[in-house]
Order: C-alpha cells, then structure tokens, then sequence
C-alpha cells in the first residue's frame, strides 16, 4: 500500500530541467495577490493533470460540514489563506502542493512547496532526510490558458558564475544542487531585478507549462 509522506519535491518532474530551490519563500507577505483565475480543473501540455483550490475555500467547506479547527488549523488558515492547494498528477503519480500568489510590481508569480505526495519505495530513514524547499513560477494569463514559467537552475547559476548575481547559496549533496539560502525579502528582490534584466531564453521553453481548462485539449 503507498504511504504518503512529507518531503522535498522538485517539479523537475514535471518538467525536463532542474528548477532553482529555496529555503525560504520567495514572497513577502505584504506582496500576497490571490488570483482566483487559476481556480480549477487544467491539462498542461505535457498530459499533466492539475486540481486547483483556494485553502480558504476549503478551510470554509470544513466549517460548514461541522469540522472543529484545531490551533494548528486555524495557524495554517491565517497564514495561508490567499494560497492554493495544488494537486498535480502525472503518470497516475500525485504530488499536492501549497502555492501562494504574489506580485511583483504587476507581475503574478507563484511560490511552490510541497505537501505531499505518493511514493512506495522510500523508507522512513530517508524520509527524514528530505526537506520541502520553494520553487518559483511566474504565471500569466493568456486567452483562458494559464502559463507558468519556472525559474531555471542552469540561468540562475550562469549569473551567480559571471558576478552579474550576489544572493547567498550552497551547492548541496552530491549532485551539488544549488539551494539559494537568502531571505524572503532578498529573494524578492532578486525576482524584481530577474524581471528588468535582459537576458535571452530568460525563461527556458523547457521550464514552462501552459495549462488549458481540463475540458479543452492543451
């Protein structure tokens, strides 16, 4: 029987190359956007399957359906209220995910971290070896479609190599996977900076999905 259990996951399963991770959110909370456009059942290009909710709406169905919130429910709610939870299914493997809407200057990105999700072969010593990190898409909209574009490991690395980026990180494990370690407040503003670079490929064709409504072909 699979066990779901708490632990890092990188959407690098979704996608073909490896995304930046942070410790730390990628938002401030004064930034917080709900957008509730991204509400709903999508098909991503690559035959992914999303679910997305509001929290607070599903805080509200419990409530309604007579459910006691716990202190710790009613933290969750408070701090998570404009997000979403995420269901991702790809390969009859799922994956779910807290994702919280912000804005820089006028522009939605989404910050990821992973709840949950399915696996059958990881033990319990492994699993408490894994950490939940962020991840970081920029979302637009576009003719109903909903398009994230998430930032790429190998762009973020060539800036660090050439001096054109400072933001504190470690080469983790023995992939040497990058993990940037800065604050909420400094990786915002590296996102600020990001956005008013130019840069070609700034956002790799690998390293995004455009999600149609699920009744509609991607």
């Amino acid at each position: 029987m699979k066990r779901r259990i708490l632990m890092v996951l990188s959407l690098a399963l979704m996608l073909q190359s490896c995304l930046v991770k942070s410790l730390q959110p990628f938002y401030k909370k004064e930034n917080l956007k709900f957008n509730r456009a991204f509400i709903g059942n999508w098909v991503d290009q690559k035959k992914g399957i999303w679910t997305v909710t509001s929290i607070e709406d599903k805080f509200k169905k419990n409530e309604d359906d007579g459910i006691k919130l716990s202190e710790e429910d009613l933290k969750a709610r408070e701090n998570y209220k404009k997000g979403y939870v995420i269901t991702y299914i790809k390969n009859k493997k799922e994956a779910e995910f807290i994702g919280m809407p912000f804005l820089v200057g006028n522009q939605f990105f989404i910050d990821f971290t992973p709840i949950s999700f399915e696996e059958e072969d990881i033990n319990s010593l492994a699993a408490q070896h894994l950490l939940k990190t962020h991840s970081v898409a920029k979302m637009d909209i576009r003719e109903g479609k909903i398009v994230l574009s998430w930032l790429s490991e190998s762009r973020v690395e060539e800036l660090l190599d050439s001096g054109q980026l400072r933001l504190k990180h470690e080469n983790m494990g023995i992939e040497e996977t990058l993990l940037l370690t800065a604050s909420s407040e400094q990786l915002y503003k590296f996102l600020k900076k990001y956005l008013s670079l130019k840069l070609e490929d700034k956002w790799k064709a690998s390293d995004i999905l455009t999600l149609s409504k699920a009744d509609e072909k991607p």
